[in-house]
């Protein structure tokens, strides 16, 4: 008995011994997993605040909202690959927050352009369009397999021909691309207004371009009541853009950002090499279109508050009047002015 009394002992403490040593397994795997779950979450936030993505801590305060009793509607296009929005998570956000202060009412287009789709709208903002999707979470980009390119045309002629239509018609229509692939995505749309995108990236020789500085003092803004507002507390007196494309419009148009003879456009020639040709005149256009308005845009942080590696840039950036400005193409449209 005394030996089998033994031997149950030492099984006992075999068990124990193997419970125990399961138990610190399970709590170095714990302390493995919860480890790697941190270094990946260190390595998201690190990306994330490296990233492009809309600036959430800027203030787009109105101190005299335009529409205090009417609210137009504003309609920013999300239905085309638009990588800029005006989703809590995507770039315009911010331009939405700025234009609801300011007494429109701003509301996302999730459908395509079909016949009647834009009654109702007063403005129609086309932003970053493209011919296929490329999905971002916090600015980082996420891989997507996809059959077609960004640089695709993003609207159908159907849907081009109902924006003519209803610009023809009276309505407004903002509409930017920003360097390549956009200004391809967008180009056939421009062209039904007689503007002609070049679809590169824009520069200006032995010049900083990131960002391109258009003021009186180089004078490189045009003459436009966009500009001149309705007083010196609503003049532009400078807009500052970050790369984007150059523009040509037709004999009508009004140059509203003006870059000069120098400035080149880097764009894709043949192959996948980028060769500078002669750039357009102007980065930003205003028109009339039979009873509308249209004003075409070469770049799109410049309407909007982003960070990029925690520095600002867009309406956030100290000292240049982007924020009037979106402000002032958005009442030219409107009718205010």
């Amino acid at each position: 008995m005394h030996r089998f009394a033994q031997h149950i002992r030492i099984f006992s403490l075999k068990i124990e011994l193997v419970r125990r040593r399961k138990d610190d397994m399970k709590r170095v795997l714990l302390i493995g997993l919860a480890s790697i779950l941190g270094l990946f979450a260190l390595i998201v936030g690190i990306t994330a605040y490296r990233a492009q993505r809309a600036d959430y801590g800027w203030s787009p305060a109105v101190a005299s909202p335009m529409y205090t009793s009417t609210h137009p509607r504003i309609v920013i296009d999300q239905a085309h690959n638009n990588a800029s929005t005006a989703a809590w998570s995507n770039r315009y956000w911010p331009l939405a927050r700025l234009l609801r202060n300011d007494g429109y009412e701003v509301c996302k287009g999730t459908d395509p352009f079909s016949h009647g789709s834009l009654d109702s709208v007063s403005v129609l903002i086309i932003a970053n369009a493209s011919g296929a999707p490329k999905p971002q979470f916090l600015g980082i980009n996420i891989p997507v397999s996809t059959d077609k390119r960004r640089e695709d045309a993003a609207f159908t002629n159907e849907e081009i021909r109902e924006v003519y239509s209803w610009v023809e018609k009276g309505g407004s229509l903002l509409l930017i691309a920003d360097h390549a692939p956009f200004g391809a995505a967008s180009a056939d749309l421009a062209a039904a207004f007689g503007v002609r995108m070049h679809k590169g990236f824009v520069a200006i020789p032995n010049e900083l371009s990131d960002p391109l500085l258009f003021s009186n003092d180089n004078h490189r803004l045009g003459s436009h009541v966009i500009l001149s507002g309705e007083g010196s507390e609503t003049t532009v007196r400078s807009v500052m853009t970050f790369t984007g494309q150059s523009l040509d419009g037709p004999d009508d148009a009004t140059v509203l950002l003006r870059l000069p003879d120098s400035a080149v456009e880097y764009a894709i020639d043949s192959g996948d090499d980028l060769k500078p040709q002669p750039a357009g005149k102007a980065q930003g256009l205003a028109l009339e279109s039979g009873k509308g308005r249209v004003v075409v845009l070469g770049e799109a942080a410049m309407l909007t508050a982003q960070v990029a590696e925690g520095e600002p840039f867009g309406m956030n950036i100290p000292g240049n009047d982007n924020r009037q400005f979106a402000l002032n193409i958005m009442h030219w449209l409107s009718r205010r002015f």
